[in-house]
């Protein structure tokens, strides 16, 4: 994996007990290391319960993550034969996460296979909490309006980067295709909209 380790400039002396080397000049580095980011770390939770009243949210096991990006539409200034662009209003482009649909957790009502419990919050958001499928009808957006938070991470498992997103929806929900002739993990895709996101720069992060 790519990496940099960058040795000191900083000529020390080997230890004196050292007869074949005493008094010769080495390099004492590395110094300090710098790393990569990698893109399996990372941690997406949605920091309010769904379809619960006590609880921390909803920890994603992910399979891939898009990040949050900043769009600004132009406007175009006509000033004789020139044209200046000046920026305009100001938008995040939605987030796509697949993560992978697992049984485990409780048994279900009737006695059958335990149920993933991620996925059905994730539906029960979309189709209870945001939408009332029996009317037909949105539901008020504090019911539905969630925050989450995207963050990478170091080896040591520290926040490199960590974005927090605001009024978090979900656009699309895609389950994967079944196929007997197909034996990978079931996966679930969302869409998720937001009107908001801050993004911080978290400058304790460590490498390894």
């Amino acid at each position: 994996m790519p990496g940099f380790n960058i040795a000191t400039d900083k000529a020390i002396n080997c230890p004196a007990n050292d007869s074949n080397l005493t008094n010769t000049p080495i390099y004492q580095g590395p110094s300090y290391t710098e790393e990569t980011a990698r893109s399996y770390r990372y941690k997406l939770e949605v920091l309010e319960p769904l379809g619960t009243t006590t609880g921390n949210g909803i920890l994603l096991f992910l399979e891939k993550c898009t990040r949050p990006t900043p769009e600004v539409d132009e406007i175009v200034i006509h000033s004789g034969q020139d044209e200046i662009i000046r920026p305009g209003k100001n938008r995040w482009s939605p987030i796509e996460f697949t993560f992978y649909e697992k049984l485990s957790g409780a048994a279900s009502e009737d006695g059958g296979s335990p149920i993933d419990s991620v996925a059905e919050k994730i539906y029960e958001w979309w189709g209870s909490s945001m939408i009332d499928l029996k009317t037909s009808s949105h539901r008020p957006v504090t019911d539905y309006y969630k925050r989450a938070e995207l963050s990478m991470k170091d080896g040591y498992g520290n926040d490199v980067w960590t974005y927090y997103l605001y009024d978090c929806w979900p656009v699309k929900v895609t389950p994967g295709n079944l196929d007997y002739a197909d034996s990978q993990i079931a996966r679930i895709t969302v869409t998720l909209r937001y009107n908001k996101a801050q993004e911080q720069k978290n400058s304790h992060s460590n490498t390894i």
